[in-house]
């Protein structure tokens, strides 16, 4: 079991979109274990989820100058003996192809998937409660009836075309948060707030609590300054602000 919790807070939009990319991926992987219908039905949503965030016109330029901006960044280390050079000549290469990759192609992200009838309609009744039904799309029902190896692998297939766009935000998630400097403090009274440096480029700030705390951080993050909220958690009512001193870390993402 974990020692610590880490709530994360992205700071600028290219990592938001890549933590909501990489939650839907790997509630992919996990809902792949299930090959019942209603798990194909799951897969199916997630991966039209996928889509929509994948639908913004500037996010494969966006994502390129992130891939270019950590590139950049480990070529001022290229020299020092204590860099291990194949790792490093891997590693930039790798940011290198993605970067020229997502900016060579022209088509959208996903491209063969928005060409599937089976998606077009699926995306129109998605947003509706209890959409899907098979008096919306009698196809979809057809098809989740068949055998389970068959629609695992057309899902598997439709699944290859996220392969570039994975491994590019899983790279850029890597980077950002193995680059990060560690402090610690203490929130009183449940209540921590301090300077930043405007100057800085934070991507990310990361918060570990202590695993078995009764309590939660909301994090907000200006170009000035960071505050930091501890609250007890409670479902049924309002919660209300941690009123005890409590010691946490926090992860300043800068690479």
């Amino acid at each position: 079991m974990t020692s610590t919790i880490t709530y994360e807070q992205p700071l600028n939009e290219i990592i938001r979109v890549c933590l909501r990319l990489e939650q839907l991926f790997l509630q992919m992987d996990h809902q792949l274990q299930d090959q019942s219908e209603y798990g194909s039905r799951n897969l199916i949503n997630l991966i039209i989820n996928a889509l929509q965030l994948l639908d913004r016109p500037d996010l494969k330029a966006k994502l390129a100058k992130e891939l270019n901006h950590h590139h950049t960044n480990l070529m001022r280390y290229r020299n020092m003996d204590a860099v291990d050079s194949d790792k490093f000549r891997s590693l930039t290469a790798q940011l290198e192809e993605l970067s020229r990759s997502l900016i060579d192609n022209s088509s959208k992200i996903g491209y063969r998937l928005r060409d599937t009838e089976l998606f077009n309609s699926l995306r129109m009744h998605i947003a509706t409660p209890g959409g899907g039904c098979s008096f919306d799309i009698p196809v979809f029902h057809y098809w989740l009836q068949r055998p389970a190896e068959e629609r695992f692998d057309i899902i598997t297939s439709w699944l290859s075309d996220f392969k570039e766009i994975r491994t590019a935000i899983t790279l850029v998630l890597e980077i950002v948060r193995g680059n990060a400097k560690i402090e610690e403090k203490t929130a009183i009274h449940g209540f921590h707030q301090e300077l930043l440096d405007p100057q800085s480029n934070l991507r990310m700030i990361r918060i570990n609590i202590k695993y078995g705390l009764a309590t939660y951080p909301e994090i907000s993050v200006g170009r000035h300054f960071l505050s930091v909220r501890f609250f007890i958690p409670d479902i049924q009512k309002r919660p209300v602000q941690y009123t005890e001193n409590l010691t946490f870390q926090i992860g300043y993402c800068n690479p």
